[in-house]
């Protein structure tokens, strides 16, 4: 195991602060999620989770675990054959109303939370009768992420008759 020579404290609330340098070479981001392992009853490993979803579109369908991604079929074809022409060049634009307006974080990119809730959304919205479990199967998150990201879904405006 490498010593880093970094010592963070325990608060009271059982938190601890992942060093910036930590972060940022094992590519951890704000809101990101963390596994824990325990090995050998004695040695706490932390890392970063990886969700079974493609690494690229986010399709859950015919995913492959290839150089620690996952990459579904579609992707890994692209993949290996760099000669064939852009399938998303031939669709047309899409209509400027469609184009959800930007929301920036303080990096000016929009934040994994918001994407994520933004998805969470749109499988409620495909399984309204998904209980927690089924939608965290769905995303490839944990069920308390998803209890995380209800909470950020603002309350359904009642329909005007």
């Amino acid at each position: 195991m490498k010593d880093t020579g970094m010592i963070r404290n325990l608060d009271s609330l059982g938190r601890i602060v992942v060093p910036v340098e930590i972060r940022m070479t094992r590519n951890i981001d704000i809101g990101d999620p963390i596994e824990f392992f325990i090995l050998d009853d004695r040695i706490i490993v932390l890392r970063k989770y990886t969700s079974t979803e493609c690494t690229f579109c986010r399709s859950l369908d015919n995913v492959s675990y290839f150089r620690d991604q996952f990459i579904c079929n579609h992707c890994l074809q692209e993949l290996a054959d760099p000669s064939r022409p852009e399938e998303t060049a031939e669709l047309p634009a899409p209509p400027p109303e469609a184009i959800p307006a930007p929301n920036h974080s303080a990096s000016g990119l929009r934040s994994k939370t918001d994407e994520m809730r933004r998805r969470l959304e749109a499988a409620i919205a495909e399984h309204p009768r998904a209980n927690q479990k089924e939608l965290a199967r769905l995303l490839g998150i944990s069920q308390a992420r998803v209890s995380q990201l209800k909470r950020k879904i603002p309350p359904a405006r009642p329909v005007a008759d």
